[in-house]
């Protein structure tokens, strides 16, 4: 009981350390500084420039590259630390998870507490944990060839595993705390149902990401018109037609917008139903609704107010908690 309790604990601050991470990430983003380290370091970048020379030498090598070229000839040392600064800590936070990762499991596994599925399961989000750190340089890497932009893609595909890195830690602690109950069937159409929102929600982290990467707020700030049409006028604009899925900024930004409403709308015919069948549920259930329905207002305020950090790193932790409740939930309908 008590190495079950242990590893429990481990998973839980992984999980909040995650969260924070996510977090962070959007904050370096959305404070225009994953561009201001220009050289991964994995070993020796954990210490930052100490002395006034330092500073300068690592200012004028990020005055080599685009950003500084095109966009942000007029920073200044003192800015330049700012942007540093954020960039930094995203790292050394990813540094420090690897290490939050690695250490507890050496232990675990050597004190022999963990069995087999554990073991792959855990790797697997350790393989996860790597392939993350090197998707993260060739995304800042997009922004320091020809334009101080980074691809969106690459934005869309850090961000989702980092889900679902965070997604399957909360698996596995959700499966430690249930193991000695015993699986049901008896909700399999409300399981398939949950996992089908579960879906969607990550197709519009993905979609989220898009509107970031593409920086979509700069041309449809109001809601629920697009500056007063229902429907974009251009969201077809691109050939050919498949691309507009991805690269037309009015269609991107439509495609999250309605995404949102169809989550709004399943998460409130899933809550309804459920709430006729299941007692055991029933705080989760309206738990999901509270959140959905706060996130859909908090990115229509995102939205009306271009974007301010402090509504769009919320607008990304409440993502994170919903993806959490939901998996919670799936996970609640297969226990007794």
């Amino acid at each position: 009981m008590e190495i079950n309790k242990s590893i429990h604990i481990w998973l839980q601050i992984s999980t909040v350390v995650l969260i924070l991470m996510i977090i962070v990430g959007g904050a370096t983003r959305l404070t225009n500084s994953g561009l201001s380290i220009v050289h991964w370091k994995p070993i020796t970048g954990v210490i930052p420039p100490l002395s006034l020379e330092q500073w300068e030498h690592s200012f004028n090598e990020y005055k080599n590259y685009p950003e500084f070229k095109l966009s942000n000839s007029e920073i200044t040392l003192s800015n330049y630390k700012y942007i540093y600064y954020w960039e930094y800590l995203h790292r050394l936070l990813g540094r420090f998870i690897g290490f939050l990762f690695i250490i507890p499991f050496s232990f675990f596994l050597i004190k022999g507490y963990l069995n087999r599925k554990l073991i792959k399961q855990l790797l697997f989000i350790f393989l996860l944990g790597i392939i993350q750190g090197f998707i993260g340089w060739f995304m800042v890497k997009s922004g320091l060839v020809l334009n101080p932009y980074v691809s969106h893609y690459r934005l869309a595909l850090h961000l989702i595993i980092a889900f679902f890195i965070l997604s399957n830690i909360y698996k596995i602690k959700l499966s430690l705390m249930h193991q000695d109950e015993n699986k049901i069937s008896n909700f399999s159409y409300y399981n398939n149902f949950i996992k089908i929102v579960l879906l969607i929600i990550y197709l519009q982290v993905i979609y989220g990401a898009f509107n970031a990467g593409l920086k979509t707020v700069n041309i449809y700030n109001t809601f629920p018109f697009f500056n007063n049409n229902i429907i974009p006028s251009d969201i077809f604009s691109m050939k050919p037609i498949w691309l507009n899925f991805f690269e037309n900024n009015s269609f991107v930004q439509f495609i999250h917008r309605y995404l949102a409403v169809l989550v709004l709308i399943l998460c409130s015919v899933f809550c309804f139903k459920i709430n006729t069948t299941r007692n055991r549920i029933n705080f989760n259930a309206q738990y999901l609704i509270i959140l959905v329905l706060f996130q859909c207002m908090l990115g229509i305020l995102t939205l009306n107010a271009k974007a301010p950090i402090i509504f769009s790193l919320t607008h990304q932790l409440l993502a994170s908690l919903l993806i959490l409740t939901v998996i919670k939930i799936k996970h609640l309908l297969r226990f007794q």
